[in-house]
């Protein structure tokens, strides 16, 4: 199996992504420690707040070692700048952008001796505009270029650094979706659906294993063709 002997440290575990990615890699023969702010359904799950430094330190302090991180943790916000409230704009760039920064900053050292990867979550709109998303697609783009400049600090330690660029996925961030916004989204991608964690997770995977040894710095789209452009005749 891929991950045997391996240990992953996976944010956002409770749920969508981070929990797909987490249930794969343990049953890949992987030690998965678990973090986020609700329990999650693995033996190593420690709660917490990835924006909070105290909380990341405690939670990876027994850690001797980590041979990969994934950063999945993220929220969402569908707002305009005029329209957004800074205390919630400030707390999703917490999470999804500061999270992301010191969780790896500190799991960095326990992987500098052995080398390892790291794989941030970016977004197809971190890519590509999208209307009503400026704060999330702001953190999301801002994930692009410190997967760039990490793969660089690093590459000499062995530590291999990229990131993905989902489309629109079915996880819990859409479930109260209405059915007819569904389907218009599901329509913006020119492969006709709305896509899910099973589309996502073999390429996560794929990018923390050793057959991605010789790929880092990449934002690799996993999109339905989202981020190719428009489908319509125009």
């Amino acid at each position: 199996m891929r991950f045997s002997g391996k240990h992953i440290v996976i944010t956002g575990a409770a749920s969508g992504l981070g929990l797909a990615i987490a249930r794969a890699a343990e049953a890949e023969g992987a030690l998965v420690t678990a973090l986020d702010r609700n329990p999650s359904p693995f033996a190593h799950a420690r709660i917490c707040d990835v924006s909070d430094e105290n909380a990341v330190m405690d939670a990876l302090a027994h850690l001797s070692r980590i041979d990969g991180l994934v950063n999945a943790a993220g929220i969402a916000l569908r707002l305009t700048v005029t329209d957004t409230d800074m205390a919630d704009y400030d707390r999703l760039m917490a999470v999804n952008l500061r999270g992301s920064f010191l969780v790896s900053k500190l799991a960095l050292p326990k992987m500098k001796t052995h080398g390892g990867a790291v794989l941030h979550f970016s977004s197809c709109v971190g890519v590509t505009g999208a209307r009503n998303r400026a704060a999330y697609s702001a953190s999301k783009g801002a994930i692009i270029a410190l997967t760039r400049s990490m793969a660089l600090d690093y590459a000499t330690d062995k530590v291999r650094v990229n990131c993905l660029c989902p489309g629109f996925v079915d996880t819990p961030l859409l479930a109260k979706m209405p059915p007819e916004r569904r389907a218009r989204l599901a329509a913006t991608h020119p492969l006709g659906r709305i896509g899910t964690v099973e589309d996502v997770t073999p390429m996560a995977l794929f990018l923390i294993s050793d057959q991605a040894a010789w790929i880092t710095g990449q934002a690799i789209g996993v999109d339905g063709g989202f981020s190719a452009g428009h489908l319509e005749d125009i």
